[in-house]
């Protein structure tokens, strides 16, 4: 091969190396503009799909609470507005407002009372199965709290055994109550003409795909 055919050789080489290399940085330029598009219209779909379920979530929420306003009137009671279920034709419309339990800092001076009259308890049997109970009772979730639903049946432990600081620290753990409410919520569900119940998904992630 003479020099000057190996010099074309290597130019072609060059220039497909070049051609080749420009093909990808196209492609891939071609790719985040696709991105970039995807990205627009799915914010764009996804914001007007939240104005529209925030929208109709106010439209139930305000026709609910009229609702609620003849029920009272009705029937001479106070509805408690965190929770409510209507039911009718086979469609059930649940709604309110999410509540956590929460507690301020005070909750652990009740529970050092607590657990300080548990050490005052004589070694019998009655005793054990009460420091048991209380103890099962005092456990706090995942997140670090006390189960709201516990102080019912801790009064009831400190009603019985009438002991002032069993007594003291029940009352200092019930004042530190103090529920956090998250969110409101609706659920709607339907009975089909077999009396098959279907749950509305009224969230992505609960929505399946169809095929």
């Amino acid at each position: 091969m003479t020099p000057q055919q190996r010099a074309e050789m290597k130019a072609q080489l060059e220039a497909l190396e070049r051609a080749e290399k420009q093909k990808r940085e196209d492609d891939i330029s071609a790719y985040k503009s696709l991105v970039s598009e995807f990205c627009k219209k799915t914010k764009e779909s996804m914001m007007e799909l939240s104005k529209l379920m925030r929208q109709r979530k106010d439209e139930v929420f305000d026709a609910v609470n009229d609702i609620i306003d003849l029920k009272e009137q009705l029937f001479k009671v106070k509805i408690d507005r965190h929770s409510n279920t209507f039911t009718s034709d086979g469609i059930t419309v649940a709604l309110g407002r999410r509540t956590n339990d929460g507690w301020d800092d005070t909750v652990e001076v009740g529970i050092a009372k607590v657990k300080e009259f548990l050490t005052t308890l004589a070694k019998d049997e009655d005793s054990a199965k009460l420091y048991k109970a209380v103890m099962q009772l005092l456990s706090k979730d995942k997140k670090g709290n006390l189960k709201a639903s516990a102080m019912l049946q801790l009064e009831r432990y400190a009603a019985e055994w009438n002991d002032p600081l069993f007594t003291e620290g029940v009352e200092t753990i019930r004042n530190a109550y103090s529920p956090v409410e998250t969110c409101d919520f609706i659920s709607v569900s339907y009975k089909d003409k077999d009396g098959k119940v279907h749950a509305i998904p009224l969230s992505l992630a609960a929505m399946a795909r169809e095929d």
